[in-house]
């Protein structure tokens, strides 16, 4: 008979990851429960979450195994508990919790892209890195604006809306891609993956700031002018970069060194991010909020020579920020309100924008030093959609069922544009990161990189990280 502890010791970390994570879910509900006592019992609120998003984890951690991003795996557990029949648990939770988690999880996201966003890459390449993210943006965003008026039937102010919805290129799916090929030496020659990198965190930052000024003209103040909301959009850019380089700056000298000033630096970075958000969305200035935690997450790094240690603390907090993203975003979707035409003319819109996007994006670095394959490279870089989608696809819809009473039109036009967004990711984000693994190695340049072993307790993509920044060192020098 077949002892069972050579198995348990020939697959010993796996099982006791395992327990750890077993460990976790049992006390965080039984935590809650001492607490909140029936408020997390079956079909509550707090129950509806938890469930939702650990069954959310276990399924993206699954298709992670076969190569398939994990966070479709999260969006899927979202839509079946929201609408698979007998187990409608994502029905209870509260709209109010639900979009609080999100914008807080985006909250985390935004920290993270700013700390990634390297200034002299931008100042070195502003050009190409402007072209890059703003105008294949703005084609695509026409583009799609085009096809939902014709095809779709939306008013032009909700179909610009949609189109700064899906138009953004997902850094949760292209930074990760990008460390690792230039872990393996790929790209080294003019700094391909770098250069990536940087444009895609501006092109959030660009679609993010569009979509807040469409958002304005959805939900227009009744005692404003047309004149004020077209100037509501550059006064919200105006204010949420002043704010981000003013606490950026402040941030970057504060506190004093000490034993816990990571740990103080990380803290302080986290509280004003959401004090920033949450602060000026009160304020009806919600884009300047998004722009303020962007920029002063971008402009407190230059300073911070523990940089690397912050960013693995926000890693660490994003691991449960992309599930309640991801999950939560999934649970919006009611697919009774789903219909072919929907379905149909959203993928319409999607092929349209893509390949008017990535056409674009090879017209934007035509003159520059890339070569023919390095150009294609990043045409290919600029086709998977993820974490923007999952950010703001549903703020439009929150906003209507928030109001008193529903418009059932707008209702309408709320879930056509988070179906789109979720359709925009469950579509590209599989491919776009296939195509990005399998075209780097062919496409870019390959220098051998020295072996850096991985220190103990260091993950592979911290690992990947280091080394990517010790080439950007050696490169500098």
């Amino acid at each position: 008979m077949l002892s069972p502890l050579p198995v348990f010791l020939a697959h010993r970390d796996s099982f006791l990851t395992a327990i750890s994570a077993l460990l976790v879910i049992v006390s965080s509900w039984a935590t809650c429960w001492s607490v909140l006592g029936d408020g997390c019992l079956p079909e509550s609120n707090m129950f509806g979450i938890l469930v939702a998003c650990v069954s959310g984890k276990l399924l993206g951690m699954v298709l992670g195994l076969v190569k398939i991003p994990p966070l479709i795996g999260m969006i899927a557990a979202g839509i079946i508990f929201r609408n698979v029949p007998g187990i409608k648990i994502a029905e209870g939770i509260d709209a109010n919790w639900s979009s609080v988690l999100r914008t807080g999880a985006f909250v985390i996201l935004l920290l993270r892209a700013g700390l990634g966003l390297k200034l002299d890459v931008l100042k070195k390449n502003k050009m190409l890195v402007t072209c890059l993210s703003v105008l294949p943006c703005v084609i695509e965003v026409i583009a799609v604006a085009c096809v939902a008026v014709l095809a779709l039937k939306l008013p032009w102010n909700w179909a610009f809306l949609l189109g700064f919805v899906i138009a953004g290129v997902s850094p949760a799916v292209v930074i990760p891609s990008m460390l690792a090929l230039i872990s393996r030496g790929y790209g080294t020659r003019v700094g391909v993956p770098t250069l990536v990198m940087a444009a895609a965190t501006a092109d959030n930052a660009f679609t993010i700031t569009g979509f807040s000024v469409a958002l304005n003209f959805v939900f227009p103040d009744e005692a404003a002018s047309v004149v004020m909301l077209v100037l509501k959009g550059p006064l919200e850019v105006i204010i949420g970069g002043l704010a981000g380089v003013l606490f950026g700056y402040i941030l970057s000298y504060i506190p004093p060194k000490s034993t816990h000033q990571t740990s103080i630096q990380f803290l302080i970075l986290v509280l004003v991010g959401f004090t920033c958000v949450f602060g000026l969305k009160r304020a009806t200035f919600s884009g300047a909020g998004v722009l303020a935690a962007l920029v002063m997450s971008t402009v407190a790094a230059q300073k911070w020579q523990n940089k690397a240690e912050i960013s693995g603390y926000l890693q660490l907090l994003w691991l449960i920020g992309e599930t309640l993203l991801f999950t939560l975003v999934g649970a919006q979707v009611q697919l009774d309100l789903l219909n072919f035409e929907i379905v149909g003319y959203g993928l319409v819109c999607l092929c349209v924008g893509v390949l008017l996007r990535c056409g674009v994006a090879y017209l934007s670095v035509l003159f520059s030093d890339l070569n023919i394959k390095e150009k294609l490279f990043v045409c290919a870089s600029w086709t998977p959609k993820a974490t923007v989608q999952a950010a703001i696809g549903s703020i439009a819809l929150d906003r209507v069922r928030e109001s008193d009473p529903v418009d059932p039109d707008s209702e309408l036009y709320g879930v056509t544009v988070l179906c789109i967004a979720v359709l925009a990711i469950i579509v590209t984000s599989p491919p776009g990161a296939a195509l990005i693994s399998l075209l780097g190695p062919r496409l870019l340049d390959h220098q051998p990189q020295e072996i850096v072993p991985i220190k103990d307790g260091e993950s592979s993509d911290d690992h990947a990280s280091s080394v990517a920044e010790q080439k950007e060192t050696s490169d500098n020098v």
